[in-house]
């Protein structure tokens, strides 16, 4: 993968499609359960989740196009999460916005500013190194998109932070793409914990601020999955579950 272009996601915040007014589990807590795919049928596409440009859910498409999507359902002792096997870089997008920019979900990042993820991985993209341009490969990658960030190249840039599990980049290793507004956090690294749940948590209103120098809008546009290993030719393989925002304890 060469990376998610400012192109794809300018063409992801212009054009989210309309959705209709899904609700999101949210616990006594405070917590809002973005995505536990326990809803959603075992050996399929989720069905909540968008094509890369936003466009339209996943479910909708034809099978000659969504079959690029190598992510689907599985279960295991009684708990659906989502896998992801395969080479080809394609992500999927959870719009957190309508195409009228309207916070469809009511999301206030002030009061649930953690992120918090689990990823399991089984097979890691070989020498992958998401600062680079020619082994840009990731075993799991969350992205958070924001707002329009600076202007480049006459357009301008949704801003973006993209947490990874990186095969060879020290974890706190940072860097930046898309002239500054795709910042990148490698949150583990390596083959350590390979076949095990790992949860990950980070303060994106902290995030935010220490990477772009300013206060976050309090609701992104949109949450996107990326596995991948076409660049270095890799087959990778990693699951996910239980994306949620949470409140600071």
């Amino acid at each position: 993968m060469k990376f998610i272009s400012y192109s794809v996601l300018l063409c992801l915040l212009l054009s989210l499609s309309a959705q209709a007014q899904e609700s999101l589990d949210r616990k006594s807590d405070g917590t809002i359960v973005i995505e536990d795919f326990e809803n959603d049928p075992v050996g399929e596409l989720p069905q909540r989740w968008y094509d890369r440009d936003g466009n339209k859910k996943l479910i909708n498409h034809t099978k000659d196009f969504s079959q690029h999507y190598l992510y689907k359902v599985r279960n295991n002792n009684d708990n659906k999460f989502l896998r992801y096997q395969g080479v080809t870089a394609k992500h999927i997008s959870f719009p957190l916005i309508n195409e009228d920019k309207e916070n469809i979900y009511d999301i206030n990042l002030y009061e649930t500013p953690i992120l918090s993820w689990k990823v399991k991985a089984h097979k890691l993209p070989e020498e992958g190194n998401e600062k680079s341009s020619d082994r840009n490969d990731s075993v799991a990658s969350i992205y958070v998109v924001f707002d329009m960030g600076r202007v480049a190249l006459v357009k301008k840039v949704p801003k973006s932070i993209r947490y990874t599990w990186s095969t060879t980049l020290p974890k706190g290793e940072t860097g930046s793409k898309l002239f500054g507004n795709q910042q990148i956090m490698v949150v583990k690294s390596g083959e350590q914990d390979t076949g095990e749940w790992v949860t990950f948590e980070r303060n994106l209103v902290e995030d935010y601020r220490r990477m772009f120098g300013d206060d976050p809008p309090k609701n992104p546009i949109a949450i996107l999955i990326l596995s991948d290993g076409n660049s270095t030719n890799s087959y990778v393989k990693a699951d996910y579950d239980d994306i949620m925002l949470k409140p600071e304890k």
